[in-house]
């Protein structure tokens, strides 16, 4: 994804709102394509990181993979990299997302 001026925050550097809800998303498609024709809504973020920032112009790119599985949750770890105008990529977020299993009604249910 290339940062552009919409994506940044009143410092000039990519909202961490932004980041935020794209390694939502990339959670999500993570649990779906591990679990098929389930449904899964966010439960928490944990130990999100933020350790460098990305500007303007900056390209950043995301890993994301399942790291747990339990009865209902999966937890994923998402990180974050950015390409810079200049010298190789840099770490720039980690974090995990805890995705719950849910049935029709919105409650828990078993993976």
């Amino acid at each position: 994804m290339l940062v552009r001026q919409e994506h940044l925050n009143q410092y000039g550097s990519l909202f961490g709102g932004c980041v935020l809800s794209i390694i939502d998303e990339l959670a999500f498609i993570a649990c779906s394509r591990t679990y098929p024709k389930r449904n899964f809504v966010t439960r928490a973020i944990r130990h999100a990181e933020f350790k460098e920032p990305a500007q303007l112009g900056d390209v950043i790119e995301f890993g994301f993979g399942i790291e747990s599985v339990g009865t209902t949750s999966l937890t994923v770890r998402v990180g974050m990299g950015v390409h810079g105008p200049v010298g190789g990529p840099r770490e720039s977020f980690d974090g995990e997302v805890v995705m719950v299993c849910v049935d029709e009604d919105g409650k828990p249910m078993a993976l």
